[in-house]
């Protein structure tokens, strides 16, 4: 092993040493959670989505509740194809950032059926749960952000549909 080798490992095992994680929480703006998206024209929002009349979201100290049944009332077929995109926005200097945090799901109906997606677990109909937002980070993530979620359907021509549901969830990131 030559020196620069050897500098290379010094430097990787003592950054690991030094580096710790820390724990981070998201916690809602609002106690309903989600919001329609205040800055994308031309989409529509939660009453377009989901009835929320047997449907129950919050936010308290211990953490976002899931409850009820969540009935689907956007206008699509059952032959369409959604696609979900997810990104987390960061505050920054008075406007709203990307940051590397997204996610694509190219078909959501089908991932509800996989096991192993990141979509698996949302069910329209489900027993009473609670979720924390908690994460651990090497680098600090405090600070104000939003979860901007997009609904889109295609056709079986693959033909966008014209009604995009946009839905946010503001809040701050804060070191638990």
């Amino acid at each position: 092993m030559n020196f620069l080798n050897g500098l290379v490992i010094i430097i990787v095992l003592t950054l690991g040493f030094e580096l710790q994680a820390a724990t981070y929480r998201f916690v809602p703006e609002y106690p309903e959670i989600f919001v329609d998206c205040t800055d994308k024209p031309g989409t529509v929002g939660m009453d377009h989505f989901i009835d929320p009349s047997e449907w129950s979201v919050y936010y308290d100290d211990e953490g976002i509740h899931f409850g009820g049944t969540g009935t689907v009332n956007w206008d699509v077929k059952k032959t369409d194809r959604m696609m979900m995109d997810a990104e987390l926005q960061k505050f920054f200097r008075g406007g709203w950032t990307q940051t590397p945090f997204s996610v694509r799901v190219l078909d959501f109906c089908k991932e509800m059926k996989n096991n192993r997606s990141y979509v698996y677990e949302v069910k329209y109909r489900h027993n009473p749960f609670t979720v924390k937002v908690d994460v651990e980070a090497l680098v600090n993530m405090e600070g104000r952000y939003k979860f901007v979620t997009f609904f889109r359907a295609y056709d079986e021509e693959n033909r966008l549909r014209p009604e995009v549901v946009c839905v946010e969830v503001p809040g701050d990131i804060i070191k638990v």
